[in-house]
């Protein structure tokens, strides 16, 4: 999942055509935990806690964040304005 600055293109390719709206399906929320490897808290491009709650579904449907997918690319990606200040930074695939 990528994080879109133009929502009218993909951050990508930069085509417009290809890009739709789509809820996207993003990793839970990470808890530490005992025998939990806290480097896979960053093995994520977005968490459930990296989104407002504004932006956030009621449990159990918090997984779920309406974005943008570009069928070029086959990449999904959120708006910046949906994402905390204070978020981890992940890994781009």
């Amino acid at each position: 999942m990528h994080v879109a600055a133009d929502l009218d293109r993909c951050p990508l390719c930069g085509e417009a055509a290809a890009v739709r709206s789509k809820l996207l399906l993003i990793d839970e929320a990470w808890t530490p935990g005992p025998g939990k490897d806290p480097r896979f808290q960053f093995f994520a491009d977005v968490r459930v806690d990296d989104v407002k709650p504004a932006h956030r579904s009621d449990p159990p449907l918090d997984q779920f964040i309406q974005g943008w997918y570009c069928g070029k690319c086959g990449k999904g990606f959120v708006s910046e304005e949906a994402l905390t200040g204070t978020r981890r930074r992940h890994r781009w695939t």
